[in-house]
């Protein structure tokens, strides 16, 4: 799946990035998503790593 703004491919953890933050059919990477939310994307990482830590399976451990 790539993302629907820049066509990048999406990683795991984009996707429930967008689960959480972006639902809908259009799938938008990191740095897409980021623009979209108007916050910075060391944000999201941030964000994938409580979530992660939280034991929500829709982000893999890297």
């Amino acid at each position: 799946m790539n993302c629907a703004v820049c066509g990048k491919g999406l990683t795991f953890n984009e996707l429930g990035l967008n689960v959480k933050y972006h639902p809908g059919e259009e799938r938008l990477c990191a740095d897409c998503l980021a623009v979209r939310l108007n916050v910075p994307r060391a944000r999201l990482d941030e964000k994938i790593e409580e979530f992660r830590r939280a034991g929500c399976k829709l982000f893999a451990g890297e």
